[in-house]
């Protein structure tokens, strides 16, 4: 870690003893605010830390959420012996990201009424299917969602992960995984004292790729069209050259 993370660690501890700041004050800073992608990338750990001032039985959930966007989930069936995608449910604004981590279980820190509120929980977030979509059952659907995204490691539920300190710091890490998508990451470390909200503060994480794969991601964006004829025509020239090979041998 760089010599400005120890430097904020050391401001952290001297501003939490100096008595000069607010009450219910929370200070939080990260070892790394800046991700990039490469083709070799293999997932980040970012440590979060800071202090607050806290009273014995308070809790800290920290609640890392990524952009937001169009999340598909697909129904695959038995045709012909041969499983296909029969159909498709879109989600308009499902976080591509989500991280919650807490000092003990969630469910003794918040009741139920707080968490759905407050959306804190993969099965509170308010998550809308793509207007004209009809389905029998919508739960389901919402289930087979919350499914995909916690085997795929974008979901996360961290319990008993954040260490408190004698009631004045604390400290977590927050993991990223190898398929994580670009954009704006926000950290947001929430601090309770008997269920109630006494203070917050908001920190970001900003992901972005690098090196070769960042210029093909842009190509990608900006040019689209060109992109997917380019790939089509790679494609094509890779089969046809594999073909050739084999002929010869």
């Amino acid at each position: 870690m760089n010599f400005f993370f120890h430097i904020n660690v050391i401001f952290l501890v001297l501003f939490l003893t100096s008595n000069t700041y607010a009450q219910n004050q929370i200070v939080a800073d990260l070892s790394q605010e800046n991700v990039k992608i490469s083709t070799d990338f293999l997932g980040a750990k970012i440590l979060l830390f800071g202090a607050y001032d806290g009273k014995k039985g308070d809790d800290i959930i920290v609640i890392v959420t990524g952009p937001k966007g169009l999340v598909t989930v697909q129904k695959k069936e038995k045709v012909l012996g041969v499983w296909v995608n029969t159909r498709k449910v879109n989600y308009i604004n499902a976080p591509k990201y989500l991280s919650i981590s807490s000092n003990r279980k969630i469910e003794d820190i918040l009741n139920q009424k707080t968490q759905k509120i407050s959306e804190i929980g993969v099965d509170n977030l308010n998550i809308r299917m793509q207007p004209g979509i009809k389905v029998e059952n919508e739960k389901h659907w919402r289930q087979a969602l919350t499914r995909n995204m916690l085997k795929s490691n974008l979901w996360s539920i961290n319990e008993n992960s954040v260490i408190l300190n004698k009631d004045a710091l604390f400290r977590s890490f927050l993991e990223l995984p190898s398929n994580v998508i670009t954009g704006q990451f926000e950290v947001k470390i929430l601090h309770y004292r008997n269920s109630k909200l006494v203070s917050q503060q908001i920190n970001s994480i900003n992901v972005s790729k690098s090196g070769i794969s960042a210029e093909i991601y842009n190509i990608a964006q900006n040019y689209s069209t060109l992109y997917g004829i380019f790939a089509v025509f790679l494609a094509v020239l890779v089969g046809w050259g594999s073909n050739l090979i084999f002929r010869k041998v």
